[in-house]
């Protein structure tokens, strides 16, 4: 018993001095950093998936980059290991220099809801609620003023171009315009990070290049960093940097002419 809790013990120890070792080569102006991260998916006895193979990347603050690959590249799981929906199965990922490997589960729940926003495929939106209050959804979880809600919220729709539509349901709402709800709601708790998964999936091609410009036009005015995968090589060059990924590996980065 007091052999396995010594050894515990060391672990710990070892983990905090490579962490620190790590920090040390973390530029301030680093807003996600990942290192050797690996993602080892266990289906049966002998049988495993590498879903992330030792990928490193470095993303500035006001970045906005796109993860291109195939379907069962590792791009979604990247996702997961960066937004703190999923732990690493070694390596480790730090958001504005803190390492998210090494917190709790509320810990990490705050920190999905305070400084990372995320826009889904598939909207997500409330289908009962209206646009205002599927917007501020998330600032009532993080116990946000009255008066900060309706101002975060009104903000947020009308710089998606939906004030006049703030009392529509869901339903009344094109896929597009659905979308932009879904960026306002992401947007609403002023998030570091901006987190975008085929955000243009479910839309025709002028409709999503419309959200890509939306997505654009925030990076630019709002400074904000947005992190998006696509698997549409149109969608993924409107970036400042694509990272190419197949076999849970970057093979290539890209710097657009954006």
């Amino acid at each position: 018993m007091k052999k396995a809790k010594k050894k515990r013990e060391i672990q710990f120890i070892k983990s905090v001095l490579h962490d620190v070792k790590d920090y040390e080569l973390i530029s301030p102006a680093t807003m996600i950093q990942t290192f050797n991260l690996t993602k080892v998916y266990n289906i049966t006895e002998g049988i495993e998936i590498r879903a992330l193979n030792g990928v490193s990347i470095d993303i500035k603050k006001g970045e906005f980059v796109s993860v291109m690959g195939p379907s069962g590249s590792g791009k979604t799981t990247l996702l997961n290991m960066i937004g703190a929906l999923d732990n690493p199965t070694s390596g480790v990922v730090y958001i504005n220099r803190t390492n998210i490997a090494h917190m709790n589960d509320i810990q990490r729940t705050n920190l999905r809801l305070k400084e990372i926003g995320f826009i889904f495929q598939f909207y997500n939106l409330v289908p009962v609620l209206s646009a205002y209050e599927n917007v501020e959804l998330p600032m009532l979880f993080a116990g946000r003023t009255k008066r900060e809600i309706e101002r975060n919220v009104n903000k947020f729709l009308d710089l998606v171009g939906l004030s006049e539509k703030k009392d529509h349901l869901p339903s009344e709402l094109s896929g597009g315009e659905q979308q932009r709800v879904a960026i306002a709601r992401a947007l609403c708790n002023e998030p570091s990070i901006l987190i975008a998964d085929e955000p243009t999936g479910e839309l025709d091609s002028k409709m999503g290049m419309e959200i890509i410009k939306l997505l654009r036009e925030l990076n630019l005015e709002l400074n904000q960093t947005i992190l998006m995968v696509t698997h549409d090589p149109m969608v993924g060059a409107l970036a400042e940097r694509m990272l190419k990924m197949r076999d849970g590996k970057i093979i290539e980065t890209v710097i657009t002419n954006n």
